[in-house]
């Protein structure tokens, strides 16, 4: 089971946080290292912006936990000095623009004035905070391990579209890019992008079709590149790709140098292979 946390912080260190895509860092004292050794892996953090903006902007999960004697933040560099080793890495799920924090921001019942480092939340009080904040989520699968496994050999020949979706989710995380499912494109929602940093266009744009209208995935896919300049990826199984192809050749010729069919077969051997290096670098200690 997972835990909350609501994380408080000021804006500039927030800002630098999520530019440094995803390191907070405590003070080495008693206290407040009692709290970094209650977080685990996979745990939900709240980012919860103080000063004038008395808000949460987002959220996201945490990676692991390291201590770090190496400067970090502006003050660290400026002063010489680390002076917030206790550090936790973690993915942003999901982040308001920077320039909407003071008017988007979800504040919290009975304010938000902390004497802690990190604040343990129930679900029942998370719940409401993460629905106000991103309502298009699917606010109960946050409750569980997000984690997704490797499918065994029997499934892998009737994949679902949401599996296939949570393991891009998981290989873009793992190549540090801020990774989300269901991003807006004006009316329409692309299934899964990758971008370099929260403030970024998406990099890399996916459209899983396991099945359904192709026709509508490639136009998708097209309004993408069109309007970010994106890397365009459709995958599919291997039974669409005559019919991929027979599009690309007629409306959609504009696109055939630039998009990339890949088979859902192949996502799932990446997924794998991604996940068995980082735990086997994890177990060496030669990532945070």
């Amino acid at each position: 089971m997972r835990n909350f946390w609501i994380v408080p912080g000021s804006e500039k260190n927030w800002r630098q946080s999520l530019t440094s895509k995803g390191i907070w860092g405590l003070e080495d004292t008693l206290f407040k290292k009692l709290h970094w050794l209650a977080i685990k892996p996979n745990d939900i953090i709240l980012f919860y912006v103080t000063g004038k903006v008395k808000g949460i902007v987002g959220y996201g999960i945490v990676r692991s936990t390291f201590y770090q004697d190496i400067p970090l933040w502006d003050d660290e560099i400026r002063e010489r000095r680390v002076k917030w080793p206790l550090r936790f890495e973690f993915d942003i799920d999901f982040i308001l623009p920077q320039n909407t924090w003071d008017d988007e921001n979800i504040s919290i019942p009975g304010g938000g004035s902390f004497r802690q480092p990190l604040i343990l939340k129930n679900w029942e009080d998370v719940k409401p905070l993460i629905q106000a904040l991103n309502p298009n989520i699917s606010v109960d699968s946050l409750y569980e391990i997000s984690i997704p496994e490797m499918p065994v050999k029997a499934e892998i020949v009737s994949p679902k579209h949401e599996d296939i979706k949570n393991l891009l989710l998981e290989i873009g995380k793992l190549q540090a890019y801020v990774a989300n499912a269901e991003y807006p494109m004006g009316l329409k929602r692309l299934d899964v992008v990758w971008r370099r940093l929260p403030e970024s266009v998406p990099t890399y744009v996916f459209e899983v079709q396991v099945s359904g209208d192709l026709y509508h995935a490639l136009g998708k896919l097209k309004h993408a590149y069109d309007l970010w300049n994106s890397r365009i990826f459709l995958v599919a199984t291997e039974n669409n790709l005559a019919a991929v192809n027979q599009l690309l050749a007629g409306t959609f010729h504009e696109i055939q140098p630039i998009l990339k069919f890949i088979e859902i077969e192949k996502i799932q051997s990446l997924h794998q292979a991604k996940r068995n290096i980082y735990d086997i670098e994890r177990e060496l200690g030669i990532i945070p």
